[in-house]
């Protein structure tokens, strides 16, 4: 395992809030330095849903007819906001799989087709065609390739870590012409290693996608485990989400990776949280288009 990838996975960095027209929006610097993205991830700060969902919910699968309708208005107001043309938006169904889909002109799927249900990261080489994926502790993980002007976003609880569908991304992106020394990325807010105890299961699954047992030593693999899984005095697995998504785009070669400090579970009143809240929520997004 080569240490300076460590390093740079677990390197976090802390994202400025911005006000832009009554929304609270978090922008990653690395990305925000690029002149043909727009992208953004979203607060719970500046919507119209009722509690427990209040109040820029945009999660349409939670609560009832009236959350929904509130959550869809919530939507057309961020790309009003963002300047991007809602029509357009697509946004895959969401099952915590490793399933990434092209989309675009070059593809058939359409927004609010049959075939995004089942999927959990979109990529695009359109231009004017908004990305959008909801959350609530999974991680969202964006990737620009800027030579070609290309774009995915990916959907990242344990289970599609576990399925590295970061590093799913990247592969699709070089299928249409991408290369990674020139992609760009950003880990978004999610749960943190402070927040997230899980079962040893889980921890040797997400182990398995950034230290194959056939590639390192035992010793190695105990070194990337004890840096990536966190536990405390009760000695149960907290796994670093967003660290072990950036390794798995630095180790498909990604040339920069922006890991975001934030926490979603320690701050309620700025996220959506599924574990916080006991699981009544709603759903903050991340949202891209290419320009």
């Amino acid at each position: 395992m080569n240490s300076h990838l460590l390093s740079r996975a677990l390197h976090v960095n802390d994202w400025h809030i911005k006000d832009i027209e009554g929304l609270r929006l978090a922008h990653s610097p690395l990305l925000g330095s690029e002149k043909d993205l727009v992208h953004a991830f979203t607060t719970r700060i500046g919507g119209s849903c009722p509690e427990p969902y209040d109040s820029f919910n945009l999660g349409r699968s939670v609560g009832d007819e009236a959350v929904k309708k509130a959550a869809l208005l919530n939507r057309e107001k961020l790309c009003q906001t963002l300047g991007l043309a809602h029509d357009r938006l697509h946004v895959p169904g969401q099952v915590h799989s490793g399933n990434v889909v092209h989309v675009g002109s070059e593809s058939a799927v359409q927004p609010g087709s049959q075939a995004l249900s089942g999927v959990d990261g979109l990529t695009t080489a359109d231009r004017g065609l908004p990305l959008f994926l909801h959350f609530a502790d999974c991680v969202p993980v964006m990737v620009y390739e800027r030579r070609r002007r290309l774009l995915s976003i990916v959907h990242a609880g344990w289970r599609g870590t576990a399925e590295a569908i970061a590093a799913q991304a990247v592969k699709r992106m070089i299928e249409i012409g991408g290369e990674p020394k020139h992609m760009l990325a950003a880990v978004g807010p999610a749960i943190g290693t402070c927040c997230y105890p899980t079962g040893e299961d889980v921890a040797v699954r997400l182990m398995a996608t950034v230290c194959p047992d056939q590639a390192h030593s035992q010793a190695e693999a105990r070194g990337l485990a004890e840096s990536l899984i966190v536990r405390q005095e009760d000695g149960q697995p907290r796994p670093n989400l967003k660290a072990i998504n950036a390794l798995q785009l630095l180790q498909q070669g990604v040339g920069e990776v922006d890991v975001t400090s934030f926490c979603t579970s320690c701050k309620p009143e700025l996220f959506f949280s599924h574990r916080q809240s006991g699981g009544v929520t709603g759903r903050q997004g991340a949202i891209a288009c290419l320009l």
